[in-house]
């Protein structure tokens, strides 16, 4: 599938207590991340509803004056649903900042869930594929 990058220098404003990247901030543009990458695969804005966000999850912190990139990659597609993979990367250093994932659910004029034309792409890309299965997993009922 295709990667959506979007872009954001971390500024005082977006500072926590410790000087690092506020949380609240990151999921923000996390979620504005995976919203142009849902509008870019359904072509529809008006036709996606927020469901949920799954597993986010940082592994280092962010510091002022850093760039950074959200790459947003749809990983799964349901019936009505898909879920997107969004990698928080640091532009200086290529490090993988943290992760996370959404689900959105198409839905027609009256918001009544909608079957989509989503459909993933073949791939062998094992990071790819770790994706997919963790996805999956949300949607598994035990």
């Amino acid at each position: 599938m295709k990667t959506y990058k979007s872009s954001h220098m971390i500024k005082a404003e977006d500072l926590n207590h410790h000087e690092n990247l506020y949380a609240g901030r990151a999921i923000e543009w996390m979620m504005e991340a995976s919203f142009i990458a849902a509008v870019g695969e359904h072509k529809n804005k008006n036709g996606l509803l927020y469901k949920n966000t799954h597993q986010f999850d940082f592994f280092s912190p962010v510091t002022p004056g850093e760039i950074i990139s959200y790459l947003s990659t749809v990983v799964r597609a349901g019936n009505t649903s898909f879920t997107i993979h969004i990698n928080l990367k640091s532009e200086e250093t290529g490090t993988i900042k943290a992760e996370g994932y959404t689900t959105f659910v198409t839905i027609d004029e009256n918001k009544k869930p909608m079957k989509h034309e989503i459909v993933l792409d073949d791939t062998d890309s094992p990071v790819e594929l770790k994706w997919r299965s963790a996805a999956n997993g949300f949607f598994t009922r035990n």
